[in-house]
């Protein structure tokens, strides 16, 4: 008995040992394979979803660079035609704006940071972007380039954001501001916070520096101020190995909670995308089917040991099994329907294709492609909404069958596709990023596919601005630099020669400056139609800026002559058409323009372009120089003048650095008094060169700008004369007159130049007298009037020189403080022979005693005339009748 029982016991023993390894096997393999479950359906989640926020993001960053590039453009534009019509910008703005909501606000600053111009402040609100890194990155960067800055707070609004900006380019090429856009974060909260990524689910955005921009959820004292780069070994080490992406786990260091974590880099930003599912989230069905099926087992060992004759328990055990098991499939249900609200949530399509089949698709797919189901797309293959020819040339399926090898190699490949709808059989260009995936040990395809043809028409758009004058549609300058070299170098094979000319109108800027720039923009529309009208379809006609027109002519034949007589009979026709009446004004009368035009011939291709533009340039200065509406041709006599010019203007800077230039001193007699001073003239004496005559060098100086620096020394050189003078009791009465040029006269700081010359010299005020000539009274005879009497209360005195030459007005002379008129020379050299300049000087010398000012004559040479003089009643003279001018040395009291 005891043997048996002894045997039965070890059976028994064994049986439930058995049973129960084998019970425990199979629960721990089925745990493991619904653990594998769990964590490929969380990463393919976590996948998806950050690879949607990511394009999400970069398209939003696209759009907005577009909308800045737009208004960069016209900034740059408006810069080219002279000033910044700032109500046509605002309007500009207001529609760049509408295409980017996300965005705060526009701004607009200056070269050195002012802010010019922003749509939620006022015009005149006095902000600087100076110190802002993105504004100092812009600062040398090309032309065209854009920058985005680091979560900063705004001056403006307050709150904080990122800031996307381009770089305005100068029509010289020169740094002129920034064009900026401000995005605030919570652009980003709003986008992030709507998606369901479990209780503690985890959407980051950060910089290619893992800087922490922003994070949903937040966390108490971590903002985008900190910049916190506080991220697990892991992540740095995944961001370093896979820059565009991956899916691992890790402890989010911030928090301490491990998730499954999948990010993505933003296209061609440096920012990555982070979505993380906590592992207590998405693991928490699995647990409770751990609890169950150890409870199960437990349940059957319990059964196996003593409870096989409760049958009324082990019956509620396996009900309590069937609802463990039913509420474990409701988990998988519902996480199911969560991927699936995530999945069709996006705004981009996502279609599983299994071969050339669908074999499902989210909503965004359905509008996308124009069908009516999943299930119709089911039944359709791919050259049923296919475009047969892709937008690079090539066959679809050709293409389509490299692109698919590609993906299964790499995992991954982004490329650009043309779809056809299926509702009406449109063709629309689209950007895809095809995954290579498995999905329950079968390779499928997946299909991240948006929409781009609003982001194709902005770029055609861009291309056009890149190229095309926006006002008349001309080509601009970059289009034509192109074409000319295309032109030289078929003029160099086949021998022909061409042409190539410089129009522009002439006074345009008065007709923008008395009827505004939309009549100016009517004109120079009209313009380039008329210039059109009278070309082959062949001939390219451009326009580089503000007034300024370049016409190339092609195939003009072998013969210089003739194709010379070719281009003058194309400029002519030009000149004549332009030369007719506008209709641009609101009165009945047109409006009259001409235009200049200079013209030169090619033939060699070793010319360079720039070359050829300089030729015509030279060339319109001509046809300018000889009273414009005329058409000149390049010769290099012309060159050689120009050249000359230049010449002369180099030699005039070096001897302002040098001792050049000298005064000389012609004597100035009062009749009854003798000697009362005299009139300081200017003399050049170049180094190694004979002495130039001032009427060479003045107008060059005038022309140039040196009028002002030289201007200056002689006023100067004439006031260190006067303190000379006045250590001497024979001339410490006498006056220096010195010429002022109107260029000098209307400098800012003149009277300030005036009053240091006087003070670092020592002379005395009163023995100073400037000279001043009709065209520098009749420019603002208001701040002239205002400049002279501060320049009079420093003890100084006026002479207005060559008096009746010019315009002359009784009007204005009785409202300057002068104290002298000056009878030209040209009146007094034929006042013996002619009754006209007779009359004009008796008709001076009894204006000036009317108005009780001092007259003198210069250029008196003889005794008859001075005869003549002093019967008019004119005392003070001047000329070689009295001394010629002479260096201070030579000169004698």
């Amino acid at each position: 008995m005891t043997f048996a029982r002894n045997s039965f016991v070890l059976r028994l023993v064994a049986g439930v040992v058995l049973m129960n390894a084998f019970v425990y096997l199979l629960v721990g393999a089925a745990l493991y394979q619904s653990h594998l479950q769990y964590e490929r359906q969380t990463t393919l989640s976590t996948q998806n979803l950050a690879q949607t926020l990511a394009l999400s993001v970069s398209g939003t960053i696209k759009k907005i660079d577009v909308s800045l590039y737009a208004v960069t453009h016209q900034v740059e534009a408006q810069m080219a035609r002279g000033q910044v019509d700032w109500p046509d910008l605002h309007d500009w703005v207001q529609r760049q704006h509408q295409l980017s909501p996300e965005l705060d606000g526009m701004r607009i600053t200056d070269a050195q940071g002012n802010l010019q111009y922003a749509e939620d402040i006022r015009p005149n609100a006095r902000l600087n972007m100076a110190d802002r890194p993105f504004f100092k990155q812009l600062i040398n960067a090309p032309r065209g380039a854009m920058v985005i800055s680091e979560p900063l707070v705004s001056r403006i609004t307050h709150t904080w954001g990122m800031v996307l900006a381009r770089r305005i380019t100068a029509p010289d090429g020169q740094f002129a501001g920034v064009v900026s856009g401000f995005l605030p974060l919570d652009y980003f909260r709003s986008l992030f916070l709507p998606l369901d990524i479990g209780p503690h689910g985890l959407i980051t955005l950060r910089d290619t520096q893992l800087h922490l921009w922003i994070r949903i959820p937040e966390i108490e004292g971590v903002g985008p101020n900190a910049g916190n780069t506080a991220v697990s070994q892991s992540t740095a080490d995944m961001v370093r190995q896979h820059p565009e992406g991956a899916t691992y786990e890790t402890v989010v260091k911030l928090d301490g909670v491990r998730r499954r974590m999948a990010f993505r880099r933003v296209e061609g930003q440096p920012l990555y995308i982070f979505v993380g599912e906590a592992t207590q989230d998405y693991l928490a069905g699995w647990y409770r089917e751990l609890e169950v099926s150890l409870a199960l087992a437990f349940g059957f060992t319990l059964i196996t040991l003593g409870a096989a004759n409760n049958s009324y328990r082990r019956r509620r055990n396996e009900l309590a099994t069937i609802e463990q098991l039913r509420r474990s499939k409701e988990d998988a249900e519902r996480s199911g329907t969560r991927f699936r609200t995530l999945y069709n949530a996006t705004g981009d399509a996502v279609w599983l294709r299994d071969g050339d089949h669908i074999i499902d698709c989210n909503a965004a797919a359905l509008r996308m492609l124009g069908a009516d189901s999943v299930e119709q797309l089911r039944q359709l293959t791919q050259r049923d909404y296919w475009a047969p020819v892709q937008a690079n040339g090539r066959d679809a399926f050709e293409f389509g069958r490299e692109l698919v090898e590609t993906a299964f190699k790499d995992g991954s490949v982004r490329f650009e596709w043309l779809f056809k709808r299926l509702d009406n059989g449109l063709v629309f260009p689209t950007e895809i990023s095809l995954n290579a995936l498995e999905l329950d040990g079968h390779p499928i395809l997946q299909l991240l596919v948006r929409d781009i043809t609003a982001r194709k028409a902005a770029e055609e758009q861009i291309r056009h601005l890149a190229y095309f004058d926006p006002l008349t549609n001309l080509p601009n300058r970059r289009l034509l630099m192109d074409r000319l070299q295309q032109a030289l170098a078929a003029s160099a094979a086949s021998g022909e020669m061409g042409a190539l000319m410089i129009l522009d109108l002439d006074n345009f800027k008065v007709l923008n400056d008395t009827q505004g720039h939309a009549v100016g923009d009517r004109l120079l529309l009209a313009v380039a139609q008329r210039i059109q009208s009278c070309l082959r379809p062949r001939d390219t006609v451009s326009r580089l800026g503000g007034d300024e027109y370049v016409v190339m002519l092609e195939s003009l034949g072998t013969d210089r002559a003739s194709a010379e007589a070719q281009a003058k009979g194309y400029a002519e026709q030009i000149r004549n058409a332009l030369d007719q009446p506008y209709s641009i004004l609101d009165e009945e009368v047109g409006h009259h323009s001409t235009a200049s035009i200079g013209v030169t011939v090619f033939a060699d291709h070793a010319v360079e372009s720039s070359i050829l533009l300089k030729q015509a340039d030279v060339a319109l200065y001509q046809a300018k120089a000889a009273g414009r509406n005329a058409v000149r041709f390049f010769s290099p006599a012309m060159q050689e003048a120009i050249n000359a010019r230049s010449a002369m203007e180099a030699a005039l800077r070096h001897s302002l650095q040098g001792d050049g230039f000298r005064l000389f001193y012609q004597p100035q007699v009062n009749l009854d008094t003798g000697l009362i001073g005299a009139e300081a003239l200017i003399r050049w004496f170049p180094e190694q060169h004979q002495a130039v005559s001032p009427a060479q060098f003045i107008p060059v100086a005038e022309d140039s700008g040196l009028i002002i620096p030289l201007g200056y020394w002689v006023m100067q050189t004439a006031c260190r004369q006067l303190r000379l003078w006045a250590n001497d009791a024979r001339t410490r009465d006498l006056k220096i007159a010195i010429n002022v040029s109107a260029r000098q006269f209307h400098q800012p700081d003149y009277v300030e130049r005036v009053r240091e010359a006087l003070q670092e010299s020592g002379a005395n005020p009163a023995r100073l007298q400037l000279e001043l000539t009709e065209s520098v009274v009749l420019e603002n005879v208001d701040e002239v009037v205002e400049r002279m009497q501060q320049i009079r209360a420093l003890g100084v005195t006026f002479s207005l020189d060559d008096f009746g030459t010019g315009f002359s007005s009784l009007s204005y002379l009785k409202r300057l403080p002068l104290d002298q008129i000056k009878i030209d020379q040209s009146f007094v050299r034929d006042v013996m022979t002619s009754a006209n300049d007779a009359a004009i000087v008796r008709a001076i010398v009894a204006i000036a005693q009317s108005l009780g000012l001092q007259v003198i004559a210069e250029g008196v040479e003889n005794q008859a005339q001075l005869d003549f003089l002093t019967e008019t009643g004119c005392r003070v003279c001047q000329g070689y009748l009295f001394g010629r001018p002479e260096p201070i040395e030579d000169w004698t009291v």
